[in-house]
């Protein structure tokens, strides 16, 4: 594999030379976007984006993957939890890229660009240069990963003046070089988006069956995730890339010259995972209930069925305040599932077990409040600003009856 990207690499370093010399006319090299349909497996429900460069001549053919990482990078899973994951920029050639999604039966489109000289020199250097100098970046679900990095590199092409300008501007900072890139994409005739869906109903339409996958999705992710997107953010899924590529025009004529399946996935192949379990979220929490109500009547197990409940919703909440002001998730950020979820109960869980709460004025209010608060949240459900996850309105119900009825239990002297 490394034999093989060196070997790319040497290729691309000739190129330019080639062209100039007029040895290699830039008709000879084709640069195109490279589609992958989304798979089954939740890591890749949502596709995939890459570039490919051609040279017929020259015997080359590279697929450039800005959605590389790797596992044995140093402090892996502290980096993945606090939102500081390295991802790069990878170099293969285009039949070993090929082979994992034909293994995984899963559909490939390209579309070829329509590029002058500049913009094909400009296509060449810049992902040799990005691969050699600085292949890394801080990896964001939403604003930076392998389409966006292609948006943002293809927006460029507005202005061939404006090429060189460009070269590395992938080391600026986020912020910074999306307010760039739209401003470019403002002169670009981009198909107008028909609706404004959020980020997380875009994310929604692709989960498909994983149900559990959208749970912990909607609990993990805050506000921000509910904002309206243009036709700029929706492309940072591979899907959406595509379809706003193949209709955008630049000076009077398609960015896309060529549209074609270069691979069709047999509808015959058995599916390469099991089908969904019967245990959803709504299962669950709906089994949560009727346990919450069945324990008014049945004292035998009680604290226990409470101490779990308010425990596990406590250690949940701990989670969402790690997300929220200890990551670089920002779109984790106020979220509000912290209203059912309070950290507190993890503490308050434990005054519920005999003997240690008993006579507790404050545990009273406690979970008189909790109660309290967990209904009021079921009355404003629909209209809150967040989109709670639907299948958590049992749970939510059975957290304020037990909640009141601890409050009950609970007598003061």
């Amino acid at each position: 594999m490394k034999k093989t990207a060196v070997c790319l690499l040497l290729v691309c370093s000739t190129l330019c030379k080639f062209v100039e010399a007029q040895q290699l006319h830039h008709s000879d090299i084709r640069v195109s976007l490279l589609t992958a349909a989304p798979g089954e497996e939740i890591y890749a429900v949502f596709g995939h984006s890459a570039i490919r460069i051609k040279i017929e001549k020259l015997g080359h053919d590279a697929v450039y993957n800005y959605g590389t990482f790797s596992f044995n990078q140093p402090n892996f899973v502290a980096n993945f939890a606090r939102g500081k994951m390295l991802y790069y920029l990878s170099v293969s050639s285009f039949d070993s890229f090929m082979a994992s999604y034909m293994y995984e039966n899963r559909k490939m489109r390209e579309q070829v660009f329509d590029l002058d000289s500049v913009q094909t020199i400009f296509m060449v250097e810049f992902l040799q240069n990005n691969y050699n100098h600085d292949p890394y970046y801080l990896y964001h679900f939403f604003l930076d990963n392998c389409a966006t990095r292609i948006r943002d590199l293809l927006i460029t092409f507005d202005d061939n003046e404006k090429l060189d300008g460009y070269r590395y501007y992938f080391r600026e900072d986020s912020a910074t070089r999306n307010n760039s890139v739209r401003a470019i994409l403002k002169s670009k005739s981009f198909p107008q988006s028909q609706d404004n869906p959020t980020f997380r109903a875009l994310i929604h339409s692709y989960l498909g069956q994983h149900h559990w996958g959208r749970f912990g999705i909607d609990i993990g992710l805050g506000l921000p995730t509910d904002q309206k997107t243009g036709i700029f953010e929706q492309m940072f899924l591979p899907d959406y890339l595509f379809d706003a590529f193949a209709k955008v025009m630049h000076n009077g004529a398609p960015v896309v010259k060529e549209t074609k399946t270069i691979f069709t996935p047999d509808p015959n192949r058995p599916a390469a995972i099991l089908p969904p379990s019967p245990v959803t979220p709504t299962v669950v929490c709906s089994l949560i209930l009727t346990l919450a109500v069945i324990f008014l009547f049945v004292r035998k197990a009680a604290r226990i069925f409470d101490f779990t409940l308010f425990f596990a919703t406590g250690l949940t909440g701990l989670l969402i305040t790690f997300l929220w002001f200890f990551t670089e998730h920002t779109f984790t950020q106020n979220n509000l599932n912290i209203i059912w979820a309070l950290p507190t109960h993890v503490v308050m869980a434990f005054l519920l077990l005999p003997k240690r709460g008993k006579g507790n004025k404050f545990v009273r209010q406690y979970f008189l409040a909790t109660a309290v608060v967990a209904m009021l949240l079921l009355l404003t459900w629909a209209f809150l600003p967040q989109r709670l996850n639907p299948a958590l309105i049992p749970l939510v119900l059975a957290i304020s009856i037990r909640a009141f009825r601890n409050s009950k239990k609970i007598r003061v002297n």
